[in-house]
């Protein structure tokens, strides 16, 4: 087709939506919501999986972890075996720093948490709410390296096996705690005990939605005092620079059968278990949350384009006519056809434009409201109107169609 009629019939296809601005605007309303819902989860997606693969690498890249489940496990729907293992000991770090030879260091990690009442950090009359509380071993800055001591110092092995109370605490708790002085060498209220505050952490921001300024960390020998019946530990393992994970793994599992008393024929009763792994069921859980938003989306696209096959098949019956003296002018099946759907494609693409502006304005509003980290891929944008546009083309033809097929004599005869 030449492209000056091609560019005739997109003209009028033009025309005749602006003929019917409501008729029009109301018909694409599907295409636009479901435009919006793919641009702006997709964002929302994309932004946390970025953030996510960013501060999983801060962490570095030579880490396993050691914990008795393996990751996402459901707590509530654990089988008997799995009610009945025993949790990682506290030793358990020592024996794998000094017995595996690929482990460059190994801290012993759990945290304190309440829900109901909050658990409060006070320091006269300031106090912050739900803080988290980790217990640590004095290796921890070795193994976090995105940490770093802003002011004061990490506590030692010796104030760690000594049982001292002391603590390192994160900015926002400086924040609240210590508006107008600093925070060394005075002492906080926690659970009703007290810590005094020997080193302050620099600010590093949210994790998985989870804001790691306001951590505070004491000692593991600290923590089994002050709390001997939480003992939920996991370890986190930093290897040498060049070893083989696998080597390492296998050293781990071999001690922690040992030290654990699992017999040969047995299963392990604890997991090893890598950052690709966490990584692996981060894109688990943001998949299922793309599936449902591909499902969502889908639902208004279809309804968005049975909305289009019904106004066009209005607009061919109202314009019978007109079709019947446009064939009897010399026009072409062709052409009439195009001409009906690529006003379909028209109106689809228009509600892909509008909505993907309507979903990148979305993505932007949860930035603001929420703080999630937000990133608008081009490729979905593409993929929303290239979808918008077979919408118009998949539902445009059956009208489209039957235009074509129309006898000019009875079109010119139509009342």
């Amino acid at each position: 087709m030449k492209s000056g009629l091609v560019r005739e019939i997109f003209l009028m296809a033009l025309d005749s939506i602006r003929m019917n601005k409501l008729r029009s605007s109301l018909t694409i309303l599907g295409i636009v919501i479901g435009v919006l819902t793919i641009v702006g989860m997709a964002a929302v997606i994309d932004g946390l999986n970025a953030s996510f693969a960013r501060q999983l690498e801060s962490m570095g890249s030579n880490l396993l972890f050691v914990y008795r489940f393996e990751p996402g496990i459901h707590v509530g729907r654990m089988p008997e075996e799995l009610r009945r293992r025993k949790p990682i000991a506290f030793a358990d770090a020592e024996a794998l720093a000094r017995s595996c030879p690929s482990v460059a260091a190994v801290t012993s990690e759990v945290q304190f948490f309440r829900f109901m009442p909050p658990t409060r950090l006070k320091y006269m009359a300031n106090e912050i709410e739900n803080p988290q509380v980790y217990g640590a071993s004095h290796r921890y800055l070795q193994i976090y390296e995105e940490y770093t001591v802003e002011s004061g110092r990490f506590f030692t092995e010796t104030e760690n096996l000594n049982k001292r109370e002391v603590c390192v605490i994160g900015a926002d708790i400086v924040d609240a705690l210590f508006p107008n002085q600093g925070a060394l060498n005075k002492t906080i209220g926690f659970e009703g005990k007290k810590l005094m505050v020997i080193g302050t952490l620099g600010r590093i921001g949210k994790f998985m939605g989870q804001n790691r300024d306001s951590r505070m960390i004491i000692p593991t020998g600290t923590f089994r005092k002050f709390f001997p019946g939480v003992d939920d530990v996991i370890l986190i393992v930093k290897l040498h620079s060049g070893v083989s994970l696998k080597k390492a793994q296998d050293e781990i599992i071999n001690l922690m059968r040992l030290r654990r008393k699992v017999k040969a024929n047995e299963k392990n009763n604890f997991a090893v278990f890598t950052q690709d792994t966490i990584a692996g069921l981060y894109t688990q859980l943001t998949g299922a949350a793309f599936l449902v938003m591909i499902i969502i989306s889908s639902i208004g696209l279809v309804v968005g384009g049975i909305g289009v096959m019904n106004i066009m098949l209005v607009s061919v019956k109202e314009r019978t006519r007109e079709i019947g003296l446009r064939k009897a002018l010399g026009a072409r099946r062709i052409e009439i056809r195009n001409q009906f759907l690529y006003e379909a494609i028209v109106l689809t693409v228009t509600g892909g434009i509008v909505g993907v502006v309507c979903g990148i304005l979305l993505s932007m509003l949860i930035k603001s409201l929420s703080g999630l980290p937000i990133v608008v891929n081009p490729i979905s944008i593409i993929a929303a109107l290239a979808v918008s546009t077979s919408v118009g083309l998949f539902f445009g033809i059956y009208p489209a169609t039957q235009a074509a097929k129309m006898d000019p004599v009875n079109a010119l005869h139509y009342e």
